[in-house]
């Protein structure tokens, strides 16, 4: 079922129980607390090979990771580009401009777009409605391209949402793959199916890039 499809089949009990959720979500109350080993050597040996990637995909020439958390990407890709050419974003950052807030996290303060923007595991952290704050920031700051990985709800109805998994207490919202689709359009930006299987190399189906058109 395609796209329009799927919006046709969407019903008022649809958007009644999404209407619910988004309007009584609230984030999470738990700190989130790492599910994976976090050392700096081994999330550095993934990140240098995903930062290998990210260069040979994008070939950019700024870059902003927003919600880089301890900064591995951004160190990563860096080292292998020999100059300051991604920096980084994140609520517990002290060296960042911008509010020690998830939600105004994404109002980050008169700062130049660069040309791709890259927010991985990071959306699922939010409300329904903070999500959408969100990705209309991603794309203001992005010249070109935003590169995001996140976490979907297990169906494809594009009302569905689901607000809890197994993995993470602060994963509250997985929502549907086609409702971050339609965000992005509506922000002016196209979808890079050919870019998103690129750097879906491991193959979990979170990838998400979309170019700026208008």
């Amino acid at each position: 079922m395609n796209l329009f499809h799927e919006l046709q089949a969407t019903t008022a009990a649809d958007i009644g129980t999404f209407e619910a959720i988004a309007l009584a979500q609230t984030p999470a109350i738990v700190p989130w607390t790492p599910v994976t080993d976090y050392s700096p050597e081994t999330r550095m040996k993934i990140e240098r090979a995903h930062a290998r990637l990210l260069l040979d995909t994008f070939n950019p020439k700024s870059a902003m990771d927003v919600g880089s958390g301890f900064g591995y990407l951004v160190d990563a890709v860096n080292a292998i580009a020999g100059h300051t050419l991604m920096f980084g974003m994140d609520k517990d950052n002290p060296a960042a401009d911008f509010h020690n807030d998830i939600v105004t996290l994404w109002n980050w303060k008169g700062h130049a777009r660069t040309e791709l923007v890259v927010c991985r595991e990071v959306l699922e952290h939010l409300t329904l409605i903070e999500i959408g704050k969100a990705v209309r920031h991603l794309c203001r700051l992005a010249q070109r391209f935003v590169y995001v990985t996140t976490r979907f709800s297990s169906e494809h109805a594009i009302t569905h949402v689901e607000t809890s998994d197994d993995l993470d207490p602060t994963h509250i919202t997985l929502a549907a793959k086609d409702f971050y689709r339609l965000l992005f359009t509506l922000e002016g930006f196209k979808r890079r199916a050919d870019l998103e299987e690129k750097l879906d190399h491991l193959k979990k189906g979170r990838v998400l890039v979309y170019e700026r058109v208008l």
